[in-house]
């Protein structure tokens, strides 16, 4: 692309030569033909030495290298998504149909819109919207449903009678509604309720969603869940909550909307975290966050305040002690 048209794009100004560029590249790896984003004046040296094009943000200070090309932005926070989403390279696990190598069974109700990857299994029941995509390897399982525009990469499991909600985003080795941990006297409680992932959900690659005692665990509209995230039987989360990596979510805990938590986060059974409450990250939780508090503090979290309280305390005592053995050092 020319740099003018990604100017035009962002609502940017160009100064310097309009050059065509191929890809984005970061400042210390960049050559000249790329594109490098300075989004901190510490990249700036960098990104002039490599004779890449250049995208700066309001506040960066500018030499007026006259040989560079520089498309200046106003609000590089909203510019960053829409010049990404230029230079992305869109994945294609399948192309619309029906791969040779599929297994569709008899009673599966495949949209004609809809792409089938290799040596993907939907069983007899499934129903798959239109424009969705299933992966190469991929299984859907009795009577499960995936919504329309739903994207379920390679090697993702749907078991029996979950949903899948329109235009969510399934990672690949995801498993949905495998059964729970829960026992009684030593024998596995048997499962009967599903998983319910409302529309835009995003489900981050290795994550799990176990499915209900009774009922539904459901993830609500918008949610995105990262990597690597263990989510258990009954739980129920609400819209728009973001849940970074490698969490675990004990069984029936209640997340409401718009939570945020950060990476390595564990709740335990039955805790609910209220709307808008924040959690930060290495932070077990065991009692219930009240509506817009934000936690932390690893083992265990507590009010962010109390957090700072405890570590400032504790930064005067290593102050005092330090005291007392200089005291004692003289005294001996």
């Amino acid at each position: 692309m020319r740099l003018s048209q990604i100017a035009a794009h962002l609502g940017g100004r160009l100064e310097g030569p309009d050059l065509e560029v191929s890809r984005l590249a970061t400042p210390e790896g960049a050559k000249p033909g790329e594109l490098v984003v300075v989004r901190e004046p510490r990249w700036l040296e960098a990104a002039l030495a490599s004779g890449a094009a250049l995208v700066l943000g309001e506040g960066i200070p500018w030499p007026q290298t006259p040989a560079h090309s520089v498309i200046f932005v106003s609000q590089m926070e909203r510019v960053w998504p829409r010049l990404l989403a230029l230079f992305e390279r869109p994945l294609r696990w399948a192309e619309p149909g029906i791969h040779p190598s599929a297994v569709v069974e008899s009673g599966a109700q495949v949209h004609p819109t809809a792409a089938i990857g290799a040596y993907a299994l939907i069983r007899s029941g499934a129903r798959i919207g239109a424009g969705a995509v299933v992966a190469p390897y991929a299984y859907v399982g009795e009577g499960a449903e995936v919504g329309e525009g739903a994207v379920l990469e390679p090697r993702v499991t749907l078991y029996p009678h979950s949903r899948v909600g329109p235009r969510c985003w399934i990672g690949t080795g995801a498993v949905v509604g495998v059964v729970g941990f829960g026992f009684q006297d030593g024998v596995r409680l048997p499962h009967t309720g599903r998983v319910v992932l409302e529309e835009g959900v995003e489900l981050g690659a290795g994550s799990i969603v176990q499915r209900s005692v009774v009922g539904e665990t459901r993830i609500g509209a918008h949610s995105k869940i990262g990597e690597l995230v263990l989510i258990g039987h009954n739980v129920q989360i609400g819209r728009e909550v973001v849940m970074v990596g490698a969490s675990a979510v004990g069984g029936s805990v209640r997340i409401e909307d718009r939570v945020v938590m950060a990476g390595q986060v564990v709740l335990a059974d039955h805790v609910r975290v209220g709307q808008g409450a924040r959690v930060a990250g290495s932070s077990a939780v065991s009692k219930d966050i009240p509506p817009g508090e934000t936690w932390a503090g690893g083992i265990p979290a507590r009010p962010i305040r109390e957090h700072w309280r405890r570590l400032a305390v504790l930064d005067w005592l290593v102050g005092v002690e330090k005291k007392i053995r200089r005291l004692i050092d003289k005294l001996s």
